[in-house]
């Protein structure tokens, strides 16, 4: 059964169900919440209460819509649903590979401290899960629960990925942000600044060095804990970390471990979104009771069909709110094998094929299945790929030492497509494989929400928006702390520059 199965379950076990309040004093929204007044000895007394207090934190890394969080009453998206709120969202939209007319405040870079409120503040209240996660490794740590060390340490190391993560997103988006990591503090009302970059990257890195000892490789075939972070996770978060820090001497080395994990790439990029496949190390499993509603989001509301090579597939009227600009889909080369999961055409309720002169954009399929009713898919979504990382390793080797055996790696991926390899014949120099690169992960990891990231990192986020003719400005590669945050921190906490 899928891990994520659990979540509804387990989020009413260990967090509503142990829940007798909030904090005292912890009523101000600034504060997160770690909203029980139980001891270990209360609860935290047996490995099913360990394991009911983990999965709760998974609740945040669902494809379902969110959930009424029982810190402050108010409801929040999941980190990768695909409404237009959420992190996966904005890391998609706000960039050349996505477009939409449902959130004009974030394509056009119109955000401000103000934006970020109520339901629109979902991926920053994110900060609350980082306390609880803090809270359960305390009171792990603190069992006397009558469970063997290796086990606990398993848990614990299990939700210091997850906390590691949560931390990451909010880096990625908004910086370094005053988290709650010493369970001490815990019960304070204190507002705190926020820390240094270096002292949040560090924390981050910890979290998962920590863990790693104690995790599974992975769980491609275990389908009881498909979903739970493994070593293989782990490892892909400090892939994207050192990537984002441009760390490349220390990307290049955990990329290498995760390629002597037994991953490998399916045959064809068709299969990418099978389930439990090689190729995954992590996907966000979507069943009936937790549904993937991404091709709710992206379909028409008069599709019927579309032709994916020699198959037919079938989908759900949708409400079409995303597709892919004409002006990304035509980087894809003819003979690109990736662009069978981009519809250019397909057949409506009436019978009528609607070809590219009568639509907005590519409609970005991105898996091939069963894609699902009205009611959502059960198909699982993709997050980290072994793919990634070949096109990662290949970007820290040609920035530390140029083209010439970066090549290898990102000629596995493009094989794969269809596409001829590329020789040091083609690509002469580290400049012209660094910009190479960033359109091949475009066409590769389109939708697994990375453009944005890959487009900072690069320098091309604001460029390529002014393209667009957004006013984008240099400070809108992060969003700014709330203001909501700003005016209950009296001062304490900074602003992010340029807001």
């Amino acid at each position: 059964m899928k891990c994520q199965r659990f979540v509804r379950i387990a989020c009413a076990v260990a967090w509503l169900g142990l829940a007798g309040g909030m904090l005292l004093g912890c009523s101000d929204l600034l504060e997160p919440e770690v909203y029980s007044e139980l001891t270990p000895q209360t609860f935290f007394s047996s490995e099913a209460d360990f394991n009911s207090a983990v999965i709760a934190i998974y609740n945040a890394f669902s494809t379902d819509w969110g959930n009424l969080d029982q810190g402050d009453g108010q409801w929040y998206a999941a980190l990768y649903n695909h409404d237009r709120k959420t992190y996966w969202a904005r890391s998609e939209i706000t960039t050349d590979e996505y477009a939409t007319g449902w959130d004009p405040t974030f394509t056009t870079f119109a955000w401000g401290p103000a934006t970020f409120s109520g339901v629109e503040a979902s991926d920053y209240m994110k900060i609350r899960y980082v306390a609880r996660a803090t809270d359960v490794i305390d009171k792990i740590q603190k069992s006397s629960a009558n469970v063997p060390e290796h086990i606990k340490a398993r848990y614990i190391a299990e939700t210091k990925v997850l906390r590691a993560w949560l931390m990451y997103i909010l880096y990625d988006f908004f910086g370094p942000v005053n988290v709650k990591l010493d369970p001490a503090t815990l019960y304070s009302t204190e507002i705190t600044p926020r820390p240094s970059k270096e002292e949040y990257v560090a924390a981050i890195e910890r979290d998962l060095q920590e863990a790693i000892p104690h995790l599974p490789d992975k769980y491609n075939n275990d389908p009881a804990n498909w979903g739970r972070v493994s070593k293989g996770v782990a490892r892909m978060l400090l892939l994207r970390l050192y990537m984002h820090e441009k760390r490349w001497a220390e990307a290049e080395n955990v990329a290498r471990e995760i390629m002597n994990m037994g991953y490998t790439l399916m045959p064809d990029y068709t299969q990418i979104c099978e389930e439990r496949n090689p190729e995954l190390i992590y996907a966000v499993p979507a069943d009936a009771s937790s549904p993937n509603w991404y091709w709710m989001e992206i379909l028409p509301n008069d599709f019927a069909s579309a032709q994916v090579g020699d198959r037919t597939i079938t989908g759900p009227q949708g409400w079409g709110g995303f597709w892919m600009p004409w002006s990304f889909y035509d980087q894809f080369e003819e003979n690109d094998k990736r662009r069978q999961t981009l519809l250019s055409s397909y057949t409506n309720i009436r019978g009528t094929v609607v070809t590219r002169q009568r639509m907005r954009g590519a409609i970005p399929l991105k898996c091939i299945g069963n894609l699902g009713t009205s009611a959502g898919a059960e198909i699982d979504w993709p997050v980290f790929r072994y793919a990634e990382v070949l096109l990662s390793l290949a970007e820290a080797i040609n920035e530390q030492r140029g083209p010439a055996e970066a090549l290898q790696y990102v000629n596995m991926v493009r094989q794969r497509a269809g596409l001829a390899p590329w020789t040091t014949a083609e690509i002469t120099s580290r400049e012209q494989l660094r910009d190479s690169l960033l359109v091949e992960r475009g066409r590769e990891l389109y939708s697994e929400g990375v453009r944005r990231q890959d487009l900072i990192r690069h320098g091309k986020f604001v460029e390529y928006a002014r393209l667009r003719g957004i006013n984008a400005q240099p400070h809108h590669v992060l969003f700014p702390i709330p203001l909501f945050v700003i005016e209950q921190g009296g001062g304490v906490v900074e602003q992010n520059p340029g807001y």
